[in-house]
């Protein structure tokens, strides 16, 4: 997972190294998290005092917030990552719980149509012509190194900021 500071001046280097380890920590063996933005901010008249951090985290399918408000920034940051890590735990429970609802493999067809490596993700072109996103962390099954033009895989979308995105991209299984 990839993670983003904005103002971060309030906080020394350590306790930055130290929330990052601990995103990573959570993300550890899973593929759902992609990119965190950590916002700190001072406001000396909040009533509340005068830290405050944000945490916004793209995840698959998905955006988690988190917020911490305390006297100091490195207080608030503790609140935030509790709280994130909260929302993560729900995030999974859910995901847990409609995979057992589900139909197991994904739904739709499609080809590989394009690969960028060096940004970490891709497109595909269902059987129906869309123009579907993926990035690389919604492959099951696949080595994104080794996907090729043309190959045929299956995958499961859902709206995304700029259009369809896979949440699933994986081989055909032979029916």
């Amino acid at each position: 997972m990839e993670v983003h500071w904005r103002r971060p001046n309030e906080l020394t280097e350590d306790i930055r190294l130290g929330a990052e380890a601990r995103l990573q920590r959570l993300a550890e063996g899973h593929t759902d998290l992609i990119k965190a933005w950590i916002d700190v901010g001072v406001d000396g008249h909040h009533r509340k005092g005068s830290g405050r951090v944000a945490i916004r985290c793209q995840a698959r399918g998905t955006e988690l917030v988190a917020h911490g408000e305390r006297e100091d920034a490195e207080l608030a940051l503790h609140d935030a990552l509790q709280v994130f890590e909260r929302e993560v735990k729900r995030m999974r429970a859910r995901r847990k719980d409609r995979r057992l609802e589900r139909q197991p493999g994904p739904t739709l067809r499609g080809v590989v149509d394009r690969v960028d490596a060096g940004a970490d993700h891709g497109f595909v072109i269902t059987d129906a012509g869309e123009r579907v996103y993926f990035h690389r962390n919604a492959l099951s099954g696949l080595d994104f190194a080794a996907l090729e033009e043309g190959q045929a895989v299956a995958l499961e979308v859902e709206a995304g900021e700029r259009g369809l995105q896979a949440t699933v991209v994986a081989p055909v299984r032979p029916e």
